[in-house]
C-alpha cells in the first residue's frame, strides 16, 4: 500500500489479485461461535444516509448468478464527511454471495488492497454457489461480502486522475524532477476539479472505509463479521477493529501493514532485507549457489554499475534502464515470484555487460512489466490513503531511512522518497488525523497473521510488530514466500480453514514448503 506508482503504477498492485484469488480460504470453515442469522433492518427512506440502494446491481455478474437468491448487490450510500450530515454522499458498490443453504456463521468480508483497487473485473467470473475468492473456484459455505473502497473506480465519485504523466511513476526516473514538473500540476488540477464538484479527497481515508464496513454490516443485519484482508486490506481491517471491534468475530491478516509501523520509514530497509534474504536462500541450495554464486554482492555491483551508467532503452523512464527501474523490477519479483529473483539478477547483468537492453525482452520480464489493467487502481485514492497513513513521516525521516540500506541502493531509494514527498505535497489528503490513528491496535479478537520471508512490501517484521498488541494472535511465517501468501498456496488455505473452524493451527506445512529457484 505504501509505494507510489511504478511499473504497474504501484508496487502493491497485485494485492487485489491475491484478494480475489486467495481469500477463499475463509470459506473452508466457520468460527467457533455460531452467530445468529442476519437481523432484518428497516429499510431507510430514499433520502436517508447511510442506506442501501438495491435498485440495480452495479456489477456484471456471472450468467449463472440469480439476483436475490444467490447474490444480493447494490450500493451503500454514505456521507463523504460523516461530520457534515447535509454534505454530499458516496455510492459504494457491494455484493453478498449467498450459499444454497443459509448458514448462521459470521459472514466473511473481503478487504481489497492497493489502496484504490476494485472488484469490477473479478465478480463476473464467480458462478452461482461459489465463493468470490479463487475467482469462483471454491464452494460457498456461508455469506461472503465484497465492498468497494470509497474512491475506487467503481464508486461515485471515484478519485481517478487521468493524464498524470507517463506510465512510469516519477520514482522510476534517476532524477524525477522533470517528470514531477508534469505530474504535480496534473495532480493539483485533478484535485481542484474534484473539489469544485463537491468531492473532498481528505474524506477518503482508511478510517472512513472502516466506518463504511460498519455501516454495511449494520444495514445487512449481521451481528458480527469475519474480516480477511491482504496488504492494504489488513490496514483497513485493523482500522475496523480499532473503531468497531465489538462487531469483529475474527480476522485473517495476510501481508500486514498498519499506520503504527509508519511503512514509508521502513520501506527502503524492507527491500534491502528481502534482496539479502533471497541471496542467502540461493546460497543455501547447492544448485542455485553453483549457478548464481555470490548473489548478494552481485546485486550491489549491479546497482553500482547502473548508478554509474544507465542503459539506453527507448520507452523506458527517460529512455533508459536505470537503477530505479532495477529496484522496482527486483522488488516486484521478490514480492510475487521469488523463485525468479536470481535469474532476473543474471539477466540484468547481461544487459549491463552488453551495454544495452535487448530489443526483445525475455517473456518472464515482459510478464513483470505488463500493466494489469484489470486492477484499475485509482491514483487519487492511493494518495488519499497512503499520504494520510504516513502523514507524520517527515522528509528528514525518509532521508534517514535511506542510510539504513546498502550504498548501492541509496540513489534509487532517494528518488523514490523525493517522489513520494512531492506527490503527497500536491494532494489534499487529510493531515489532521487524531494521534490514535497512528497507535498500535490492541484487541483480544482471535486473529491469524500470515507473512512471507521475502516480502519487500510488507516485511515479516511488520507482522510481528502488529501481532505484539494482539494477544490472541497466531503468526505463521512462510519461509519461501513473498507478498500475499494466501495466493496459490494449499498450505496457507488449509491453515486459514483450520483457524476459522476453531481448530488448532498447524504451521508445519509452511516450514516444509520448498523454493525451487529458476
Amino acid at each position: 500500500m505504501h509505494t507510489i506508482p511504478h511499473l504497474r503504477r504501484v508496487l502493491a498492485s497485485l494485492a487485489v489479485a491475491a484478494t480475489a484469488i486467495g481469500l477463499t480460504a475463509c470459506g473452508g470453515g466457520g468460527s467457533s461461535d455460531s452467530p445468529a442469522p442476519p437481523t432484518p433492518v428497516p429499510t431507510p427512506a430514499p433520502t436517508q444516509v447511510p442506506r442501501l440502494d438495491e435498485s440495480r446491481c452495479p456489477y456484471t455478474l456471472h450468467p449463472s448468478q440469480q439476483l436475490s437468491t444467490g447474490v444480493r448487490c447494490g450500493e451503500l450510500v454514505v456521507l463523504q464527511d460523516r461530520s457534515n450530515p447535509s454534505g454530499p454522499t458516496v455510492r459504494i458498490p457491494f455484493a453478498v454471495f449467498k450459499p444454497a443453504t443459509a448458514s448462521s456463521r459470521a459472514p466473511v468480508f473481503y478487504l481489497t488492497g492497493g489502496p484504490g483497487q476494485t472488484w469490477t473485473e473479478v465478480l463476473a467470473q464467480v458462478p452461482a454457489g461459489f465463493s468470490p475468492g479463487f475467482n469462483g473456484g471454491a464452494k460457498l459455505p456461508r455469506d461472503e461480502v465484497v465492498l468497494e473502497q470509497r474512491g475506487s473506480i467503481a464508486t461515485t465519485p471515484a478519485l481517478a486522475c487521468a493524464n498524470t504523466g507517463s506510465s512510469w511513476g516519477p520514482e522510476s526516473f534517476r532524477d524525477p524532477t522533470a517528470e514531477l514538473s508534469v505530474v504535480l500540476p496534473a495532480l493539483r488540477a485533478c484535485a481542484d476539479g474534484l473539489i469544485a464538484n463537491g468531492v473532498q479527497p481528505r474524506n477518503f481515508t482508511t478510517d472512513d472505509m472502516a466506518d463504511d464496513v460498519e455501516d454495511l454490516r449494520r444495514l445487512l443485519g449481521y451481528d458480527k463479521v469475519v474480516l480477511n484482508g491482504v496488504s492494504f486490506g489488513t490496514n483497513w481491517g485493523l482500522a475496523m477493529l480499532r473503531r468497531h471491534g465489538t462487531r469483529v468475530d475474527s480476522m485473517v491478516l495476510d501481508s500486514v501493514v498498519s499506520p503504527a509501523v509508519f511503512p514509508l520509514r521502513g520501506d527502503a530497509q524492507a527491500y534491502d532485507s528481502a534482496f539479502s534474504a533471497l541471496a542467502a536462500a540461493c546460497a543455501a541450495q547447492p544448485a542455485c549457489a553453483a549457478r548464481y554464486p555470490g548473489l548478494d554482492d552481485r546485486v550491489s555491483t549491479l546497482f553500482d554499475r547502473l548508478n554509474a551508467m544507465p542503459l539506453p532503452w527507448q520507452g523506458g523512464p527517460g529512455n533508459e534502464a536505470n537503477a530505479n527501474v532495477a529496484l522496482s523490477v527486483l522488488g516486484q519479483t521478490a514480492a510475487f515470484s521469488p523463485s525468479s529473483f536470481p535469474r532476473l539478477v543474471a539477466e540484468l547483468e547481461r544487459w549491463v555487460n552488453a551495454g544495452q537492453v535487448p530489443s526483445t525482452l525475455p517473456q518472464f520480464i515482459e510478464d513483470i512489466l505488463i500493466d494489469d489493467s484489470s486492477l484499475r487502481q485509482t491514483f487519487g485514492q492511493l494518495l488519499s490513503v497512503t499520504c494520510a497513513d504516513n502523514a507524520t513521516t517527515t522528509e528528514a525521516e525518509l532521508a534517514a531511512s535511506v542510510l539504513q540500506v546498502r550504498p548501492s541502493l541509496r540513489p534509487a531509494r532517494t528518488s523514490v522518497n523525493q517522489s513520494i514527498y512531492a506527490l503527497c505535497g500536491a494532494w489534499p489528503y487529510r493531515k489532521d488525523l487524531p494521534a490514535s490513528a497512528f497507535l498500535p491496535v490492541t484487541s483480544a479478537v482471535k486473529t491469524l497473521i500470515l507473512s512471507g520471508t521475502f516480502d519487500p512490501l510488507t516485511p515479516p517484521s511488520w507482522a510481528q510488530q502488529v501481532a505484539s498488541t494482539l494477544p490472541n494472535t497466531t503468526v505463521v511465517s512462510f519461509p519461501t514466500r513473498g507478498h500475499s501468501v494466501q495466493n496459490g498456496s494449499a498450505c496457507s488455505n488449509a491453515i486459514v480453514r483450520a483457524f476459522l473452524a476453531g481448530q488448532a493451527v498447524d504451521p508445519s506445512c509452511a516450514a516444509a514448503e520448498a523454493l525451487a529457484f529458476e
